[in-house]
């Protein structure tokens, strides 16, 4: 496992109760935009990837859509095993790589990727894993946080100084333009904004913890890019965009 692979798994074991307990994983908002906007039939094969604890996977499901959860943490998907039994949900659930997916090409209707692809070290590659493994027609759903252009350089530096496994957040217009550049038709794209308090950003991180005091101390200083605090508050980004293969 490559060393950006083993932060991921080492920082989602270690979490992994925090976000199946998460009620913004769990419940918000660009949840159901994601699933409104993907607008596929009942009964669609649907593979949600980097799946974490299910949330995303198990809306679908209880929607009528056979779902597949692909994530590279077992303790994760330990979790959205248990909640799918308890709510009687049918989920497949897969261990594996984003960057790697295990199908053959034209195996689903829909690609969802919720949270998650600011962890991806070659998002390029995860899309055209998606082309690939759709049919034509198919759509891929993508929520992820994001920044103003000025911004992202900075909302990049104090996410891994919270988070080791962050990657990269990308801009509305990056996103756009490797959507594109890939291969997709964009179809939808919207950018909402969460004000919170630097605490509830940090979560499941700990303030007294090492990466929680440098990342709270971080978005203290007088330098961070106007945008990602305001009046002592945490401005959180999200994107929701949505792309068809033609």
């Amino acid at each position: 496992m490559n060393e950006s692979n083993q932060k991921i798994r080492d920082f989602f074991s270690q979490h992994h109760h925090d976000y199946q307990q998460s009620a913004a994983h769990a419940r918000g908002a660009d949840l159901q935009e994601l699933l409104t906007q993907l607008a596929m039939p009942t009964g669609a094969q649907i593979l949600d990837a980097a799946c974490g604890t299910g949330h995303t996977a198990l809306a679908a499901a209880a929607q009528g859509y056979k779902v597949t959860g692909l994530d590279l943490t077992p303790a994760m998907l330990e979790e959205g095993r248990a909640v799918a039994k308890q709510q009687g949900l049918a989920v497949e659930w897969v261990v594996g790589d984003v960057h790697h997916l295990p199908w053959p090409e034209g195996t689903f209707d829909a690609v969802t990727c919720r949270r998650a692809a600011h962890h991806f070290r070659d998002l390029p590659k995860f899309l055209q894993e998606c082309l690939r493994v759709l049919r034509p027609g198919g759509h891929l759903g993508i929520s992820d946080m994001t920044a103003p252009s000025h911004a992202v350089a900075d909302l990049n530096a104090i996410e891994r100084l919270r988070d080791t496994s962050h990657w990269a957040a990308r801009s509305a217009n990056e996103w756009a333009q490797l959507l594109a550049d890939v291969g997709f038709d964009l179809i939808y794209l919207r950018v909402s904004e969460e004000v919170m308090s630097p605490q509830q950003w940090l979560s499941p991180v700990l303030p007294e913890s090492q990466p929680g005091h440098a990342a709270l101390q971080r978005l203290e200083s007088p330098d961070l890019a106007p945008g990602i605090v305001v009046k002592g508050q945490f401005i959180k980004y999200r994107l929701v965009a949505v792309a068809k293969k033609p």
